[in-house]
């Protein structure tokens, strides 16, 4: 009887689909881990258990990196002092070789000219050598007035007077006994424009340093001769040393272009002339 109805409970529960109960926890056990949950969160949890460790250095690798950033700071207040110190250095060292004083009281570089041109005349008298191409070799003597109204550029006019000669004259009227060529005396007067894009210096002790200039000269006039023909160009160099404000000398050569007929040939020629002399300034 008893087997008899503990068979017809079992096909009753199959039957009916009666779930079974799972046994309650026991007091003291771990709740369950869900495996699925555990993957998850697995990484995320490494990453962040990582990230604590990776950023935070220990105590023993924190100790140099606050010495080196203690060291870098205590060294950007050097560098820059050492800098603010260079700057006014250097600048007083270009000074000094501009127009500073160098030891012993003696200038050295460049310093500013003490001799200004700008606004004044010049007053001067010249003489020197005068190379003829087609004549002889003579001499030539004059003077010259000159206006700056600037430093560089000057306006001149210049005079001057020279003895026309032909040495072979004498053996040309001992050929044919006539005469060839008339000696004569030739005025020359030429306006010309200075430029003076160098200055210079020259130092003859060692507490005298002479101002200088050194000039281009271009220019055209006319030359009274019997021999001349038509205008007279002429360009050339020169140099002028500033012994004070009032006083200088000069040296010039010139190379006069002209057109000239001796003997019955006309052709241009080229006559140098070196001129000296001495300078009176006004202004």
């Amino acid at each position: 009887m008893v087997r008899a109805t503990v068979v017809l409970a079992l096909a009753y529960g199959l039957t009916n689909g009666i779930p079974a109960l799972a046994a309650p926890p026991s007091v003291g056990a771990k709740p369950t881990e869900n495996l699925f949950e555990d993957r998850g969160k697995g990484d995320d949890d490494d990453a962040s258990e990582a990230k604590p460790s990776e950023a935070a250095p220990s105590e023993d690798d924190a100790a140099p990196d606050a010495a080196s950033t203690a060291g870098a700071s205590k060294g950007e207040p050097e560098s820059d002092a050492a800098e603010s110190e260079e700057e006014p250095e250097s600048a007083l060292h270009g000074l000094a070789c501009l127009e500073g004083d160098a030891t012993g009281g003696r200038r050295k570089g460049v310093q500013r000219r003490d001799f200004l041109k700008r606004h004044r005349f010049e007053f001067s008298g010249l003489g020197g050598f005068y190379a003829a191409d087609a004549l002889s070799s003579t001499y030539s003597y004059g003077g010259a007035l000159s206006f700056y109204p600037s430093e560089d550029f000057g306006l001149e006019a210049m005079v001057t007077r020279s003895p026309m000669q032909f040495r072979l004259e004498e053996a040309f009227t001992a050929f044919d006994q006539q005469t060839h060529f008339h000696e004569s005396i030739a005025w020359q007067a030429m306006l010309s424009l200075l430029w003076s894009p160098i200055h210079a210096k020259f130092k003859f002790s060692e507490t005298r340093i002479i101002h200088s200039d050194l000039f281009a000269v271009a220019g055209a006039g006319r030359t009274f001769d019997p021999s001349v023909l038509g205008l007279t160009w002429e360009v050339g160099t020169g140099l002028k040393l500033y012994f004070n404000r009032f006083v200088a000398f000069r040296l010039d050569l010139r190379d006069f272009l002209l057109p000239q007929e001796v003997l019955g040939r006309g052709r241009i020629t080229n006559n140098i002339n070196i001129l000296a002399g001495f300078s009176l300034w006004l202004g």
